[in-house]
């Protein structure tokens, strides 16, 4: 309860220095795939969308072009196969492959960690402890370690943390 206050502080607080952002235009894909070229193949013609029913965290969403994607407004990836199990497609194929093809970087602009504010809103949900401080201060991503789950972006009171790019894992 006092970290969500906390949180809440945080956010009014740096709401003051945002700016106006341009729609992100990276577009997210569910895990468990090994050809992206598939989504825009198969998943238009899957009369279910069984993929996005599915999702536990309600994080799949369908595109107007009938591919899904994630959205990591609210909470992130558990990895719980659930889509994987429901692709009828089998564009979804890949049981061992439990990252998603991401790359999560802090913006040490907007973050106040790095402006000398005590703040370890992103580590908490990082099961990978993939997100490092330096000292007390100063967050960083191991890129190694993360498994683009996305649960550390919702949290982030300044919205500093964000998907720069798509990767080939």
């Amino acid at each position: 309860m006092i970290n969500q206050e906390r949180r809440r502080l945080f956010a009014s607080l740096s709401s003051a220095f945002k700016e106006e952002k341009e729609p992100e235009s990276i577009i997210v894909r569910p895990p468990y795939h090994t050809d992206a070229s598939l989504f825009l193949r198969l998943c238009p013609a899957c009369s279910e969308k069984s993929c996005a029913k599915v999702c536990e965290e309600e994080i799949i969403h369908i595109r107007e072009d009938g591919t899904p994607e994630l959205i990591f407004n609210q909470k992130g990836c558990t990895f719980c196969d659930a889509c994987l199990e429901a692709c009828e497609a089998d564009v979804l194929s890949d049981a061992t492959k439990t990252t998603i093809d991401v790359k999560v970087e802090i913006d040490v602009l907007q973050c106040i960690a790095w402006h000398q504010v005590m703040c370890h809103s992103c580590k908490d949900p990082c099961l990978e402890d993939a997100i490092t401080f330096l000292g007390l201060f100063r967050p960083e991503i191991d890129s190694q370690r993360c498994t683009g789950c996305g649960w550390c972006i919702p949290v982030c009171p300044a919205e500093a943390i964000k998907i720069t790019s798509i990767t080939e894992r």
